[in-house]
């Protein structure tokens, strides 16, 4: 989409705000949340909808973790930071049950499992259960020839799977029904859908002047949470967010017993994901990194050659007879070490950033944008900052 000039010069007598929130999303949402509860004068962008985005396009799952496994995520950031986001990203479920996400038709209360592809897998999941044991975190393993899985599952039945890590404590939902539930819940906040944000100038002493479809914003701060989008509106996060595609998948199974999934599974190190979906269909996800270079793009249309790379995952991990239900794609905002960007973009503290969840928004983004619009506004904690991108200063 593009803004014309004439209307970013249209709508009137312009809007004005404390904060104006950029995207309607989970991320923007949250933040949005979270600044009602602090009663500031707080306004929502959306250029679509609300949850149009990847936030209404993906698998539904609210899973511990953001890495392929634990052990793995030690090793990439550290043991201390693998642990503190684990954590994170537990009380993140913890919060969006607070919100009530527990009462929703869709949300359920499912295991997630990480099923080993190969030997090195396996020995890392096994390696990662002793971690998070240690680390005081509920975890088990599930084999064939001791603690089996359901003898019914078909991720199972076929003995292709040897070894699988269990989150008990995971939840699946439908994630369009999730935001709408939240959205719901802002009373003062004014959400503008189908605005779209041209640029965003430093006003100096005057705050912050935001050009959209819809005429001019002033606002005193920004936080911008578009995630896979960013780069867009602020060239200097364009080099540490990018873009990339992810393509779904649901079947209708022609024997329903071949929905009955135990777990949301992530498979392959977390690269493809299969979970049951309402009125027995089975959904699946992924194999991007199988097509990396296609998929590093933000174009929401789902290709001929991914989908055909999920059908050979549906027949080889559920049954080869089923009828396909629906093909979709989103785009997401993928970092450059795989965590989330929060901070100030220069010059000063008056335009934020709250986006890069590498495909781990479900799992990170209501807590992480609540948390930034507390390092906005008080300078409280921030676990995220961007300021890591940037060159050291003397």
């Amino acid at each position: 989409m593009s803004v014309s000039l004439w209307q970013r010069a249209s709508g009137g007598d312009p809007i004005r705000c404390q904060v104006a929130v950029v995207g309607g999303g989970i991320t923007g949402v949250s933040a949005a949340l979270e600044l009602e509860a602090r009663g500031v004068d707080a306004v929502v962008l959306e250029s679509r909808a609300i949850g149009a985005g990847a936030s209404g396009r993906n698998a539904g799952f609210l899973m511990r973790g953001a890495a392929d496994n634990y052990a793995q995520a030690a090793e990439q950031w550290g043991r201390e930071r693998a642990r503190e986001l684990w954590k994170w990203t537990e009380d993140n479920l913890a919060d969006l049950v607070a919100m009530g996400v527990d009462g929703l038709p869709s949300f359920e209360y499912r295991p997630s499992c990480l099923v080993a592809a190969d030997a090195e897998e396996e020995s890392q999941l096994r390696t990662s259960a002793a971690m998070l044991a240690e680390d005081g975190f509920d975890v088990s393993l599930i084999e064939h020839g001791s603690a089996a899985p359901p003898p019914e599952d078909p991720v199972w039945r076929a003995g292709g799977s040897c070894l699988g890590l269990v989150n008990p404590g995971d939840a699946v939902c439908n994630p369009s029904e999730l935001m709408a539930h939240l959205a719901a819940q802002l009373r003062a906040v004014r959400v503008l859908a189908g605005v779209e944000v041209a640029t965003i100038e430093f006003g100096g002493g005057s705050g912050v002047r935001l050009a959209t479809s819809r005429g001019v914003v002033h606002a005193d701060r920004v936080l911008v949470c578009t995630n896979a989008w960013v780069g867009r509106l602020l060239a200097d996060v364009a080099a540490i967010i990018e873009p990339n595609r992810g393509q779904m998948l649901a079947v209708r199974p022609e024997d329903p017993r071949d929905a009955r999934l135990a777990y949301a599974y992530y498979l392959d190190h977390g690269s493809e994901y299969v979970r049951p979906g309402p009125g027995g269909t089975v959904v699946f996800g992924g194999a991007r990194k199988h097509h990396a270079a296609d998929e590093r793009c933000a174009d929401e249309e789902p290709t001929q050659t991914v989908q055909d790379h999920l059908e050979r995952m549906v027949a080889k991990h559920v049954t080869p007879r089923y009828e396909v239900v629906a093909r979709w794609a989103g785009v997401m905002g993928f970092s450059r070490d795989e965590l989330p960007v929060v901070g100030p973009v220069a010059p000063g503290e008056h335009v934020w950033v709250c986006a890069g969840f590498t495909g781990h928004g479900m799992s990170l983004a209501h807590r992480t944008a609540r948390h930034a619009v507390s390092a906005m506004l008080d300078d409280g904690p921030n676990p995220f900052p961007l300021e890591r991108f940037l060159p050291a200063t003397e």
